[in-house]
């Protein structure tokens, strides 16, 4: 299933109930630790802050660490960016397995968005894409490239996770997980 902005508020509105959202507060400082490695780094517009913390508690319920730049970096000053911001976030890249860029109606008008897919897809070359759907999704050209990342319960299975598509061939895929490990997608006949 393709996220949609429902669901992913949903989220939010049911991790404010867990011990994720006592643990993080909006107004706490936090300070990057070098030595921390993350699975993934999320890309995305700022406007959509509010749905990057129902999905950061989605990829935390599914048992994945996501490095997102104003919580794990808050001393960040983004209304001073500058060419150390673009080396600080370079350097928290490399401390990732793999970039998700979360393509929303907000994501065109980012600066900084496009720089990190790119970013991302040479350091890394490990990049898919998590559309959130809102009415018909119409990406930009070029995401069209990368796979994407649709959010299932496993045959057999009663917890959701994370599933790596290619865009050509919907019956390639992968679990987020193996992927992430190094596994390609493959062909699946069910």
């Amino acid at each position: 299933m393709i996220l949609t902005e429902e669901t992913i508020r949903s989220a939010s509105r049911e991790a404010k109930n867990t011990t994720l959202y006592e643990s993080f507060s909006f107004e706490k400082s936090f300070r990057f630790d070098e030595q921390e490695h993350y699975d993934l780094f999320i890309s995305h517009s700022f406007k959509d802050k509010d749905l990057i913390f129902g999905l950061k508690y989605l990829f935390e319920k599914a048992g994945y660490k996501v490095y997102i730049d104003w919580i794990d970096d808050s001393q960040l000053d983004r209304s001073y960016v500058n060419k150390s911001t673009a080396q600080i976030i370079k350097n928290r890249l490399n401390s990732c397995k793999a970039l998700v860029y979360v393509s929303t109606i907000n994501i065109p008008s980012s600066k900084w968005c496009p720089w990190e897919l790119g970013l991302g897809d040479g350091m890394l070359n490990k990049v898919c894409i998590l559309p959130v759907m809102q009415g018909n999704y119409k990406g930009q050209e070029y995401l069209g490239l990368y796979p994407y990342l649709d959010y299932e319960t496993p045959e057999g299975e009663t917890k959701k996770d994370f599933w790596v598509n290619d865009q050509n061939d919907p019956r390639k895929y992968a679990e987020l997980s193996e992927w992430l490990d190094g596994k390609s997608m493959t062909v699946h006949t069910k």
